[in-house]
């Protein structure tokens, strides 16, 4: 599968990410990433019952994981926790290379003991939805080194890959209870806003394809329009508004590489008006009008 294609995030109808694990018997993803400006992966937020592990191999980018930004640069590793919405974003004009690991915390049940004292603790604590390991940190080295032999020795085996994530998680619970914890509105609220948005992102989900309206967003999530719109910034980095134009953009771009449709039946498919919007709004997402893009994928 070509990089670009394996980059593009698909979600579930709850705005969950379906993790496209390497191996569907076993359920660990482990890539050779980039990230610059505008390409497909780049702030999409989602979530997934799996942990996530980044390290920078080069260049510098950013994480925006729950509302708070964590800059990352060479030699950064950050933890992103179960169930935390979050999203990559490019920092420069230039591209920035990575190592990333998504792997669902069940690699390492291996007894009920281990699964409730090990690992539990730390995936359902929901205050801590991150962790960032700075370069010069006295734990970030093993880790980096870890997760590139997780990369160059590790993939395709899961006896090794299991071995690893253990060396890895026994890192990160020695400095979970260091971790950091979002105090922007109190942990009870900032935990009901994750909730909220997680229903607004289901409504948006179940109803792109029709004209929905700032409102009706708003009312999914039991929130007035002005909460809702602070949610989205603070969460996403985009309004309500914005982040329904790139799900419907998002979906284009699946029936662009998966569907033979023309232009204006999938333009009526995604809930847009018509094709030449569409094609607009596609090439302010995505750098590229639709026919450019399905020719950049490769797709017939």
């Amino acid at each position: 599968m070509a990089e670009a294609k394996r980059g593009i995030i698909m979600k579930r109808r709850d705005g969950s990410e379906i993790v496209r694990y390497d191996d569907p018997s076993f359920p660990s993803y482990i890539f050779d990433g980039y990230l610059v400006k505008g390409c497909g992966w780049e702030r999409v937020p989602h979530y997934h019952e799996d942990v996530e592990i980044l390290s920078v191999k080069g260049g510098e980018m950013a994480y925006m994981v729950e509302g708070t930004l964590v800059r990352l640069q060479k030699g950064d590793t950050v933890f992103v926790n179960s169930g935390s919405i979050h999203y990559s974003l490019s920092t420069t004009d230039k591209v920035s290379r990575y190592i990333i690991a998504v792997l669902h915390p069940s690699i390492l049940y291996s007894s009920p003991a281990v699964e409730q004292k090990a690992v539990r603790p730390i995936v359902t604590d929901k205050a801590v939805p991150f962790v960032h390991f700075k370069a010069g940190d006295f734990d970030a080295l093993p880790l980096y080194q870890l997760m590139l032999e997780m990369e160059h020795e590790c993939k395709g085996n899961e006896f090794l890959i299991t071995k690893c994530f253990f060396e890895i998680w026994d890192i990160i619970m020695r400095r979970f209870t260091d971790a950091y914890r979002l105090h922007v509105h109190g942990m009870e609220e900032s935990s009901g806003h994750d909730a909220r948005l997680k229903a607004m992102m289901l409504f948006i989900d179940g109803h792109y394809r029709e004209r929905i309206t700032l409102g009706d967003i708003a009312a999914s999530g039991g929130v007035s329009q002005s909460l809702c719109n602070q949610i989205f910034n603070r969460l996403t980095e985009k309004s309500p508004v914005e982040y329904l134009m790139g799900y419907r953009c998002r979906k284009v771009a699946d029936l662009l590489l998966s569907s033979g449709m023309s232009m204006p039946e999938i333009a009526d498919m995604t809930g847009f008006t018509g094709a030449s919007y569409m094609a607009e709004t596609f090439k302010k997402h995505f750098g590229q009008s639709p026919r450019e893009y399905k020719k950049a994928q490769g797709a017939k």
